[in-house]
């Protein structure tokens, strides 16, 4: 097996990424890794106060929509997926913005409007979904939980390279809305790297949701005003509509690989993808190759595996509304016929649909059976979803485990960077409505409200009953890509969690040949890439993040991407 020594800076990977300060932890009690070193330090307060890993997710969550207000906060949305180790037993909660058809249908526009912003904003389902959670399985009271985003709001924090590039970059859609440009401009001019920055603002709304609970921000003042702000960009949604938004309690979706059982997000997000992509590599061919950065036939293997995967997602879908195959999508069976497509030695210009609806009465893995797999999804797929490429979109990720094995992993987003770009009492609306179809809305079954299809995909890999990983991701189509690589690093590779984060990722396309690679990969295998068929390209802007904990040798190994500022905690 292939690994790199256990230590903060493994140079075995050569790499231009940023330094590893605060990217590498060895604990026993507990680790939060998450994309801000306060959000870090506040879940780790959490847990020390004697707080589970429900607490510490929760209070983190929190925090990150205050120092990093452009991925998410309390006007977005997300999901979590949580072992509770005592009772040996996985819930997956989807707290996605959604849209009440009624008032949506005469309010529609397709994408991210400029001139319409609001008419695509969800009703935000972040604080239901979290505060769901730590009232159904936290220690802590509330108020407990959410003193640290109250304090940070507050107290402010030095503008940091992404925050700042972030609002440089978007300066223009920004500055389009009085609220959001208070925010984040003085006489003029965005705030640069280092200014310090407060939001007073939200920490009173923080304020209102930790006396009152959900009411504090789906009644009263909150909700005042973020509904009479919509209603003035020209969406109809209601007081009432507001005040009904409910997170959903699903089963996680499971499957087996390699002797381990993985978790991970039913529909409508994104983890079929992750669980068949997963499947799709033969990890003794793969370790047998070497590294795809060394080896062109594991180049092939891992760029083939992700194409082939990326189909996964063509049928996703709400099940509130349609059956989605899920169970047939990452079943054994299917898998199989597959894998004849994975590791040929030639791209095919590109990967061709097809229908899981045939294997979905496949009976669950033997090894499921104890973690009652979703099985709610079986039937036929009326209309086809999906994301074929590593598109771009800003979402954020958070891991926690704690003392007692339980874990979380829950990811978090405003869908695109700063959401709608409209911001109400201090914090972002999101745009979640942007891609729900016209068709979409017209449809005579359509229920009361829509769900945006999504890839955020939080994933737990299990070995027996206990965690062995914690993962999830931002970053838009990117995030089954960058998860599935990451697993294949650690289980097959063996790789120290902070050398498979930093590991070159590709990012193929299902639709065409090209594929973005990061800088690190030997020249001849990317030669060879090209006379198999393969455009290697540089990444574009957009790109993933995982955050991540590993189980090993006793201990809590948690990793933050040195691809970004976030930083990981422990003790």
């Amino acid at each position: 097996m292939i690994a790199f020594q256990a230590c903060n800076r493994p140079a075995a990977v050569p790499s231009t990424l940023a330094p590893d300060i605060g990217k590498r932890v060895v604990a026993h009690n507990g680790v939060v890794a998450s994309a801000h070193p306060l959000a870090s330090e506040a879940g780790l307060t959490v847990l020390r106060e004697g707080g589970n890993a429900i607490d510490a997710a929760v209070a983190t969550a929190f925090a990150i929509g205050v120092v990093e207000p452009e991925m998410s906060g309390v006007g977005g949305s997300g999901a979590m997926l949580l072992w509770r180790a005592r009772e040996n037993r996985s819930e997956f909660l989807d707290f996605y913005a959604s849209q009440p058809v009624a008032a949506f249908r005469a309010a529609h526009v397709t994408g991210r409007d400029a001139a319409s912003p609001l008419r695509v904003v969800g009703v935000p389902g972040l604080v239901a979904g979290l505060l769901s959670a730590q009232e159904r399985f936290g220690r802590l009271t509330r108020a407990q939980v959410m003193a640290p985003a109250i304090r940070i709001a507050e107290d402010g924090y030095p503008m940091y390279p992404v925050l700042a590039s972030m609002v440089a970059r978007d300066s223009a859609a920004l500055t389009r809305d009085s609220v959001g440009r208070a925010l984040f401009f003085a006489n003029g001019r965005p705030l640069g790297l280092g200014e310090h920055y407060a939001n007073p603002a939200l920490a009173r709304v923080l304020r209102a949701i930790s006396n009152q609970g959900k009411k504090g921000f789906y009644e009263g003042w909150v909700a005042h005003d973020v509904v009479a702000r919509m209603n003035q960009g020209g969406h109809p949604v209601r007081a009432q509509d507001f005040a009904a938004y409910e997170p959903t309690w699903r089963r996680p979706l499971c499957a087996t690989y390699d002797g381990r059982v993985l978790l991970s997000a039913p529909p409508p997000e994104g983890g079929m993808q992750v669980l068949e992509t997963v499947k799709l590599l033969d990890p003794a061919k793969a370790v047998a190759y070497g590294l795809p950065t060394r080896d062109a036939r594991a180049f092939d293997l891992f760029t083939s595996a992700l194409r082939v995967g990326q189909m996964a997602n063509r049928g996703n879908g709400d099940p509130r509304w349609e059956p989605v195959p899920a169970r047939g999508v990452i079943s054994d069976a299917l898998v199989a016929t597959l894998q004849g497509q994975v590791g040929t030695g030639k791209a095919v210009a590109s990967v061709l649909p097809r229908d899981a609806r045939e294997y979905d009465a496949a009976p669950s893995p033997p090894a499921c059976t104890s973690f009652d797999p979703y099985g709610a999804a079986v039937g036929n797929v009326v209309t086809s979803h999906g994301d074929d490429g590593p598109s771009g979109g800003e979402t954020t990720h958070i891991s926690v485990v704690d003392r007692d094995g339980n874990a979380v992993a829950v990811t978090v987003t405003n869908s695109n960077t700063f959401g709608s770009g409209v911001a109400v009492d201090g914090f972002f609306l999101n745009n979640s409505g942007a891609a729900i179809t016209q068709a979409e809305l017209d449809r005579a079954n359509a229920p009361s409200w829509l769900t945006r299809i999504t890839t955020i995909a939080p994933t737990l890999v299990m070995r027996g009953n206990s965690v062995e990983m914690v993962i999830g991701s931002p970053g838009g189509g990117r995030i089954p890509l960058a998860i599935s690589q990451t697993i294949w690093n650690v289980l097959d590779y063996n790789l120290d969690p902070l050398g498979a984060v930093r590991m070159p990722r590709i990012s193929p396309s299902a639709a065409n040949t090209t594929v973005e690679v990061e800088g690190g990969f030997d020249p001849p295998v990317l030669a060879a890439a090209r006379s198999m068929g393969y455009v290697p390209t540089p990444p574009g802007f957009e790109y993933a993040r995982i955050y991540m904990i590993v189980r090993r040798d006793g201990a809590w190994i948690g990793v933050a991407d040195p691809r970004h500022d976030g930083q990981v905690r422990g003790y």
